[in-house]
């Protein structure tokens, strides 16, 4: 049996003075990657009282979700996605930027698809 990484990082990085959320997806996602993620993302907006936050998400490495996961990624948007104002997905190939348009659809927040972190960044930081 073949070890396969997988996961969600969730940190914060500093752009001159604008700071943003960072997430770094990696492999095949399940309903326990995002077990792990969620306390961490609720922690970081906790006592916020209205958060306008700004992410900067990498799919480059997302191979896909278990279908438990894409629920709870579902979920995530559906509860949380008001305190975020813009995310920057970075990916590669056109299904990924068809998973991020899909997501500017379906969310309160603004989402838009960069084959570059310089290109998010920099659309972050407008």
């Amino acid at each position: 049996m073949a070890n396969e990484t997988h996961g969600i990082s969730v940190g914060i990085e500093r752009c001159d003075n604008e700071f943003y959320m960072t997430f770094v997806a990696i492999g095949k996602l399940t309903h326990e990657d995002y077990e792990y993620m969620v306390p961490m993302l609720e922690a970081a907006i906790a006592g916020v009282d209205k958060p306008e936050i700004n992410v900067l998400a990498n799919i480059s490495q997302l191979e896909g979700w278990e279908l438990r996961a894409a629920w709870d990624d579902l979920k995530i948007g559906i509860e949380h996605g008001k305190a975020f104002k813009k995310i920057a997905i970075v990916g590669e190939g056109k299904l990924q930027e068809w998973m991020a348009k899909i997501a500017d659809w379906f969310t309160p927040y603004d989402a838009k698809f960069f084959e570059s972190k310089k290109q998010a960044r920099e659309w972050l930081n407008d």
